[in-house]
């Protein structure tokens, strides 16, 4: 699906490891790649999906050789993965992936000019040959039909479940269709046609349980049935995308089940705390491992017993809390949905919840679900995204700890300023924008709490990338409802997500006094300031509309 390779402005640069058994081997050669060609884009970018995390992929840069000649390793976690090639934003495209080798050619020369600019062979050579012309026509397709195609969504959210569930049928059907006109004129890949209807079954999923949200209503059992093949290849953009409106679905189901029964949801099962205290405290007598060990054996204990454990439960506190929080929510994942579902909200958990915790408390946490779960997929994409969490765990350690904070910005890593004042609001503010006049300022206003703003800043260093030298970033830090968010946290984001720039926290009362200021004082909202220091636009494209806020900032630069 052609959408799916705008996900590639998403991506996370990684080192990872090769391994023989389970890896994808791609290499190939640019035909005819030109000095100037070179220079440009010296390497090839390849990215794949981990199901945990829609917003993100993970990628790796092979590099070009002289001839045109390029190898890279990717770890496979699924029997089958879409992978996305990038080559310097002048060439796109989506084939599949299993572990062995898939070898690609390209004409440098047809870049923008051939209707088929890439060739396949090794591993899924078939379907990957005859992707390309599944995607042409299934274009021709949607584009001829306006119910099922463009004006699809017009009046989706208006029906009932069973015509929604009708209109969904229909628009996979006609998807599948375009498998036929695509391969008349060659033997149709079993893989082609299996990739295919994953994507197109998949998407119906999505559209289904986006429809259950929008009109609050529980699913069908056969669509909760469907969640079985979360652990099945192929791994697909598609599928990371309908597995996070399941989650989305799920967190409402959760919250309704909290409120409707709270003695049960905020409970642990007396077994299940004792084995936690047992194996989570350190330095236990050999007379408070004995007691423990009774306390499981009989699942009840006295208020006396139950004293011991919170005892117990004090000398741990701080990791003991991670668990028993996590187990809350676990057990009610297996009240409400099948084996499946629940592996993968297991895993889920964490990584929708990474910036509400320390590195540290990321991995003493991963470790502890990974040994809660079954399925080896689901259990390698979470140690996937940890790993990628505490990677920068030095520079992390040395941005929290930095002290010597003043009014005016102060660089504690390069590129990273951090700025404390008592001041009001509003002078602090005007101080700093003083400071950078000359230069063109992209303000962003933020919540860490807020979805809506950690998923916009996830594309800041793609925008900075684009963008002149004298463009700053100034990032104001709105409070808020932000229940045990920490400095520390607030300053292990800015380093895990490489938010460059000055970072300003503000209390309740500096925010109130910017109320018209930096009007709308909202998170997840950015404003433009030109050189000499008015605004170009207090209500600026976000970072997500990316073509859009590079001219909008280039215009305020002139």
């Amino acid at each position: 699906m052609r959408f799916i390779l705008l996900l590639v402005l998403f991506t996370i640069t990684i080192q990872l490891s090769e391994a023989a058994t389970d890896s994808l081997i791609v290499k190939g050669r640019i035909l005819n790649l030109n000095g100037r060609l070179y220079r440009q884009a010296p390497f090839i970018n390849f990215s794949r999906n981990n199901i945990l995390q829609p917003q993100s992929e993970l990628s790796k840069q092979a590099p070009l050789e002289a001839d045109g000649s390029f190898r890279v390793s990717l770890p496979m976690l699924f029997a089958q993965e879409e992978i996305y090639l990038d080559y310097g934003g002048r060439a796109f495209t989506t084939f599949l992936g299993s572990p062995g080798t898939v070898e690609i050619t390209f004409n440098g020369d047809s870049l923008n000019k051939a209707s088929k600019l890439f060739y396949f062979a090794g591993v899924n050579a078939d379907a990957n040959n005859q992707y390309a012309a599944y995607l042409t026509e299934v274009d021709k397709k949607l584009a001829g039909s306006k119910a099922l195609g463009q004006d699809f969504f017009k009046s989706f959210w208006e029906k009932g479940p069973n015509e929604a569930r009708k209109s969904t049928e229909q628009r996979t059907a006609l998807r599948l269709s375009a498998i036929e006109s695509a391969t008349q004129n060659t033997v149709k890949s079993p893989a082609l046609v299996e990739w295919v209807k994953s994507n197109a079954d998949e998407e119906q999923m999505q559209f289904l349980y986006e429809h259950a949200l929008s009109n609050r209503y529980e699913v069908s059992k056969a669509l909760q049935d469907s969640l079985k093949r979360l652990i099945t290849p192929p791994l697909t953009g598609q599928r990371v995308i309908w597995a996070n409106r399941f989650g989305d679905y799920a967190d409402l189901l959760v919250e309704q089940r909290k409120f409707s029964n709270p003695n049960r949801t905020n409970s642990l099962p007396v077994r299940l705390m004792a084995t936690l205290i047992r194996n989570n405290t350190p330095k236990l007598t050999p007379e408070e491992k004995q007691r423990l060990e009774q306390i499981t054996l009989n699942g009840l204990a006295e208020k006396s017993e139950l004293d011991f454990l919170n005892k117990l439960f004090a000398k741990n506190e701080s990791v003991l809390n991670l668990l028993f929080n996590f187990e809350r929510e676990n057990r009610i994942y297996g009240d409400l949905f099948d084996s499946t579902a629940t592996e993968f909200l297991k895993v889920r958990y964490l990584s929708k919840n990474l910036y509400k915790y320390t590195y540290k408390e990321q991995l003493a946490l991963s470790k502890y679900i990974q040994s809660r779960t079954g399925s080896p997929q689901f259990s390698q994409s979470l140690d996937e995204i940890v790993r990628l969490e505490v990677k920068d765990s030095a520079d992390i350690r040395q941005f929290v700890s930095f002290r010597d904070v003043k009014t005016d910005p102060t660089e504690a890593l390069p590129g990273y300023y951090l700025t404390a004042s008592n001041d009001r609001g509003t002078s602090w503010i005007n101080r700093i924008i003083d400071g950078f006049k000359g230069n063109t300022i992209y303000l962003a206003k933020w919540n860490l709490a807020d979805a809506r703003s950690r998923e916009e800043l996830g594309y800041i260093p793609l925008l900075q990338a684009r963008l002149p030298e004298n463009t700053k970033f100034i990032f104001v830090h709105l409070p808020g409802e932000d229940f045990g968010l920490s400095d520390a946290l607030l300053r292990q984001y800015v380093i895990r997500h490489q938010l460059k720039g000055v970072h300003v926290f503000l209390d309740n009362n500096q925010m109130m006094d910017l109320l018209f200021r930096l009007n709308p004082l909202d998170a997840a909202t950015f404003s433009i300031i030109r050189p000499n220091g008015k605004f170009a636009a207090k209500n600026a494209p976000a970072p997500s509309a990316l073509e859009k806020t590079v001219q909008a900032i280039l215009e305020a630069n002139k």
